[in-house]
């Protein structure tokens, strides 16, 4: 007794031979048969359209895949570690303006340290007092961190330093270190502050913005 797998192959033979097509010869299927060949055409179709079966005169169209969107990293970044926190508005307003730099800013010198370790940074503008530590000190930790620490070893960034009416003056030494760009006293004067954060980012001219 032949099983149905055989009966569904003797039965593709007759539809599919192009001998028999020629010579005109009809093939009768029995309902069983019939019933088969759907079964196998069905599963075809199934095959076909990717397991959906389409409609009969229906147009199949794939709805087209969105791109994936691309984070684009910033050119530019600085970082703010200020404890006054209408000082950092000034300075992160003044440089949101006038340069296309990403502003990262902080008021706890700890929070600054952590974030000077994640990201890369253009320049760097700290208070003169930050809380726990001052900010010449807290730029020198940061420095021996980019050259000793785990990571890729690398030169920190420059530094600006903004000192409040009362602040201590910077030691004699970074006076003379190459990496301090400038120190500005209270009240901050915006032409000067953007001449010095000019040295590690493009300022844009405002007339053209």
């Amino acid at each position: 007794m032949e099983g149905r797998s055989e009966r569904k192959w003797k039965t593709l033979r007759h539809i599919g031979s192009p001998q028999e097509e020629s010579e005109g010869a009809d093939v009768e299927l029995s309902p069983g048969e019939v019933e088969e060949v759907e079964e196998v055409e069905e599963a075809i179709r199934f095959v076909d359209y990717g397991g959906e079966a389409p409609v009969t005169g229906e147009v199949v169209e794939s709805e087209p895949e969105e791109p994936a969107a691309v984070e684009v990293e910033p050119e530019e970044r600085v970082l703010i570690v200020m404890p006054v926190a209408s000082t950092t508005r000034l300075i992160r307003e003044t440089i949101k303006n006038f340069t296309n730099a990403e502003v990262v800013s902080t008021s706890d010198a700890l929070r600054g340290f952590e974030l000077a370790l994640q990201q890369s940074y253009e320049i760097f503008v700290f208070g003169m007092q930050t809380g726990e530590l001052s900010g010449p000190m807290l730029y020198e930790l940061i420095s021996k961190a980019y050259t000793t620490g785990h990571g890729p070893k690398r030169l920190a960034p420059g530094v600006i330093f903004i000192r409040e009416s009362g602040d201590p003056k910077l030691p004699t030494e970074l006076t003379r270190d190459v990496r301090v760009k400038d120190t500005i006293s209270k009240p901050v004067r915006i032409d000067r502050l953007l001449k010095a954060v000019g040295c590690a980012v493009e300022v844009l001219d405002p007339t053209a913005r």
